[in-house]
């Protein structure tokens, strides 16, 4: 009779009510973690700022590189202070053109408003900043480069961070 009540216990199906406990509660963390995450993946794919946070990109990359950058320096992120404040003038003065160079201007409507600012890096303090003031309710695009200002007559350098925003 014992023998028959051991050969049950070792029978066939093996699973006792902890191990369906276990494996229901990982295979429920697995679930939730998952449904957890999945808005994480699509998050980007909603926003509404992908334009103009592309045109900030684009932006910066022609300022950085294109605009501003020192005549006899061959390094990436390297621009001169007089091409800096020069175009910061041409921003307050004549921001059609300032646009049209970097190219926010479309034929004959402004497609972006653009705001400029350079803070020294060490310092934390504003160097220079132009553009349009920052709107409080529209999506901004905004893109940060770290740039080193160089001073062609003296020789003078600072690090700053330049951030280009545009809406």
């Amino acid at each position: 009779m014992l023998g028959n009540k051991i050969n049950n216990v070792k029978g066939e199906r093996a699973q006792l009510t902890i191990d369906y406990i276990a494996g229901m509660s990982i295979f429920l963390l697995a679930v939730a973690f998952v449904f957890q995450f999945m808005y994480g993946l699509f998050a980007p794919f909603q926003s509404g700022s992908d334009d103009v946070t592309l045109a900030a990109d684009r932006t910066s990359i022609i300022l950085v590189d294109r605009l501003l950058v020192a005549d006899n320096i061959r390094a990436a992120n390297v621009i001169d202070e007089k091409k800096l404040f020069n175009f910061f003038s041409k921003l307050t003065n004549n921001e059609t053109d300032a646009l049209n160079d970097i190219g926010l201007f479309a034929t004959k409507t402004v497609a972006f408003d653009l705001n400029v600012s350079v803070v020294n890096l060490t310092s934390n303090r504003l160097i220079i900043q132009g553009g349009r003031p920052l709107p409080e309710n529209t999506d901004i695009g905004q893109t940060r480069r770290a740039v080193l200002i160089v001073n062609s007559t003296n020789g003078n350098q600072s690090y700053a961070i330049l951030s280009v925003r545009v809406w």
